[in-house]
């Protein structure tokens, strides 16, 4: 099992002190750290807290961390043009000395997208943009001039230099639920994030996950994937002086085929919860 640490720009945080946790968590032991890729927050959506850009956001933090891993639980892809993308993600992986996790999705927030004059196509549109999304970005990592013409994006003898430090190419991670996005990430991705939870926000039980993981493996069958996807999952997570209930939720997401699960600890504490995961976490799943 991997552990890592999930923030939210958009819950209000400074740069500080997202700076801070993400060392925090360095310290403490977890191989990745984690953002959203959002405009604003605040309660119902409403634009009244600070929210840091995403990328800029782990540009930074790819200069001021050393070896913990870092991505964006997801990128939506309707956001960037998906070649620009792709270019700085390749840039991120540089400054970090090849430490990018690249997530991408297709996208679900409306009012963010009104806000900021993006089109909100229907969903079956924002998944067929991001499989044109993740065409345009594997082609550039790989091909020394690449052109692509879908429906939604094209690019004609674009190049991708420096391409990124990692090879054959930073791992990529598909976020969500849905069947359609399932089988994009079993065509394109190294993983897949459970972006689903229970009924009213709760907690998934290991027997809805199982169900989720059993309609993944069916659709890797059915298009002839090589080699298994990676299981993500992040959810709202506490650690306290008795971590036991944490680390028993841990061990049975992992039960049922879970191999990574990335902790979003109460913004409050979540420096105290980081800190003390040294001790009463990280040990146990290493």
């Amino acid at each position: 099992m991997k552990l890592g640490v999930i923030v939210s720009p958009g819950a209000g945080w400074s740069y500080a002190q997202i700076c801070d946790l993400a060392r925090g968590a360095e310290k403490s032991g977890f191989g990745s750290f984690w953002v959203s890729d959002h405009f604003f927050g605040g309660p119902g959506g409403t634009p009244d807290r600070n929210c840091l850009e995403a990328w800029t956001l782990l540009a930074a933090l790819a200069r001021d961390t050393t070896k913990i891993r870092l991505g964006v639980l997801v990128a939506a892809v309707q956001y960037r043009n998906p070649a620009l993308q792709a270019k700085m993600a390749a840039s991120v992986d540089h400054i970090s000395g090849g430490r990018l996790e690249f997530g991408v999705g297709a996208g679900w927030k409306e009012d963010e997208y009104r806000a900021y004059g993006y089109d909100f196509p229907s969903p079956g549109d924002r998944v067929d943009q991001l499989r044109e999304g993740l065409e345009i970005t594997r082609r550039l990592w790989q091909d020394d001039r690449a052109t692509y013409h879908g429906k939604h994006y094209r690019i004609d003898d674009a190049v991708c230099a420096p391409k990124p430090t990692q090879r054959p190419r930073p791992p990529i991670w598909i976020g969500g639920s849905g069947p359609r996005v399932m089988r994009l990430a079993a065509r394109y991705a190294d993983g897949f994030d459970l972006g689903k939870h229970g009924a009213g926000g709760a907690d998934l039980t290991p027997e809805e996950m199982a169900a989720s993981f059993r309609e993944l493996e069916t659709i890797e069958r059915t298009v002839k994937r090589e080699g298994r996807l990676r299981r993500s999952h992040w959810c709202a997570s506490t650690l306290e002086a008795d971590g036991k209930p944490l680390v028993d939720k841990i061990r049975a997401y992992a039960g049922v085929g879970l191999e990574q699960y990335l902790c979003a600890f109460p913004k409050e504490r979540a420096a105290e919860m980081v800190e003390r995961s040294h001790e009463q976490l990280i040990p146990a799943f290493a």
